[in-house]
């Protein structure tokens, strides 16, 4: 019997090993969903200047901002508005830049947001942004 409980111990090894690898790699990521709280490797767009307000924060391409809305911190300004044509301010904390565009799909004006860049829009782009994306 103890050849028998020995075995199983180490088939079910490796499957335990596996699982934790899985629950640990996947946590981080869902921290970057839309939460409403910028963290590292997203980029904000806010509510108001100065980075102030609601947050909309990303770490992907989004083609059309109207299905999106301002969420947290809680308390914020401009909590549950619609992120499209209602962004005055930026922050970019991820290792890439940011192209934003003044309309959806990728069209209208474009402008740059390099990494590490913070700062308030410019009058081209104040409440003027529906769609973001990575370079």
């Amino acid at each position: 019997m103890n050849k028998n409980l020995r075995a199983l111990r180490f088939a079910a090894a490796p499957a335990a090993i596996a699982a934790a690898l899985l629950v640990t790699t996947a946590s981080p990521a869902s921290a970057w969903v839309h939460d409403g709280y910028l963290e590292q490797f997203e980029f904000g767009l806010y509510w108001d200047a100065g980075q102030q307000g609601c947050v909309f924060d990303s770490n992907n391409d989004d083609p059309n901002l109207t299905n999106d809305y301002f969420t947290g911190p809680a308390g914020c300004g401009g909590r549950g508005q619609n992120v499209n044509d209602n962004t005055y301010s930026y922050k970019n904390l991820d290792v890439y830049g940011r192209y934003v565009y003044t309309n959806s799909n990728y069209s209208g004006i474009r402008g740059s947001v390099p990494k590490g860049w913070t700062g308030d829009a410019s009058s081209n782009f104040k409440n003027s942004i529906s769609s973001l994306e990575w370079y």
